[in-house]
């Protein structure tokens, strides 16, 4: 996941560079320098017909994300067939990242890390039209992840979206108070929902209304959402509802009496992950409109069980007062 996050913050500083990087010139290199020269040379391409065409004309930049130093450290133009190729030497902060990308239509696309030598296909970057259409968006899988309770009988649930565009067309939003790019319902009792590792930014997600709401654009491909918030003891049975078909659909439950019904679920073999145990439940082709049931036995809270015990303390000493009364009299 570390290396996951890395990347997303990568791909989400890039895209801000990109944007305004023909205005800017690239940052001169800083630090020192690694002895061997890396290469990256590649073509840009759009579907057309049925096919790529090359995409000439378009300014390409190489990027740089280390600890130390995080930019632009070159860019050019693609020629008539649409290729660019950069040499560079390494510097600094050996675990950095290098990365291509290219900005069209107002949306950046990058190529994966770079490593020393990458030419031909490895190095393509693929751009797409976009469209402000509700074109769909499949979902791949759906994940349900519910923890052990803690002292506060809180449950910090992770909810795992693989959402696919399967068409050649990056659905954007024309602005940021149009609908989002895709969305999601979120549960009445969740508290301090936040986005989790995952190839969506923080920045590019908001909660409001009940509902979880992407306004990134979303190109063709797979993108993997993922946010948690933490769900009250009061909440469960949680009830899950599927407003959108899924491939498969899967419910984790950290604790060995909790359960998972509804939406075609069966129980599996357990899985275990970072040493905790989890109950797993799975289902496949799940249609919109079913509802999962989670369900965990009820914990009282840390508070809860002080309360509690001060009050048997308290009926303990009145109970102690009345009987030292009752010896006196007798």
């Amino acid at each position: 996941m570390a290396g996951r996050a890395r990347l997303v913050r990568a791909l989400a500083v890039a895209a801000c560079l990109t944007a305004v990087l023909p205005f800017a010139p690239p940052a001169a290199a800083q630090g020192s320098a690694h002895t061997d020269v890396h290469v990256v040379a590649g073509r840009v391409l759009r579907p057309a017909s049925g096919e790529l065409e090359p995409v000439s004309g378009l300014w390409v930049v190489l990027h740089r994300l280390g600890s130390d130093r995080a930019g632009p450290l070159d860019s050019m133009l693609t020629g008539t067939r649409g290729a660019y190729e950069f040499r560079y030497q390494p510097f600094g902060d050996e675990r950095a990242l290098y990365f291509a990308a290219a900005s069209y239509g107002g949306v950046a696309y990058f190529t994966p890390p770079l490593a020393d030598v990458v030419r031909g296909e490895p190095a393509e970057i693929i751009v797409y039209d976009t469209t402000t259409r509700d074109i769909p968006i499949t979902v791949r899988g759906r994940h349900v992840v519910v923890s052990a309770a803690d002292p506060d009988a809180m449950r910090t649930v992770l909810e795992v979206y693989e959402l696919s565009n399967d068409t050649t067309l990056t659905r954007v939003s024309p602005a940021s108070t149009s609908p989002p790019t895709w969305r999601a319902g979120l549960p009445a009792a969740a508290r301090s929902p936040r986005v989790s590792d995952g190839d969506i930014p923080p920045d590019a997600v908001t909660f409001q209304n009940d509902e979880v709401r992407v306004v990134a654009p979303l190109p063709p491909g797979v993108k993997q959402l993922a946010f948690t918030y933490s769900m009250p003891a009061t909440a469960f049975p949680l009830s899950v509802p599927l407003t959108a078909a899924a491939d498969i659909l899967e419910v984790l439950v950290e604790d060995p009496a909790g359960a998972a019904r509804g939406a075609s679920l069966d129980e599996t073999d357990p899985v275990v992950v970072d040493g905790r145990r989890f109950r797993r439940f799975l289902a496949q082709e799940v249609q919109a409109g079913q509802v999962a049931i989670v369900d965990v036995p009820r914990a009282e809270s840390s508070w809860r069980s002080r309360y509690v015990i001060g009050i048997m303390l308290l009926v303990g000493s009145v109970m102690f007062i009345a009987l030292a009364h009752v010896f006196r009299r007798t």
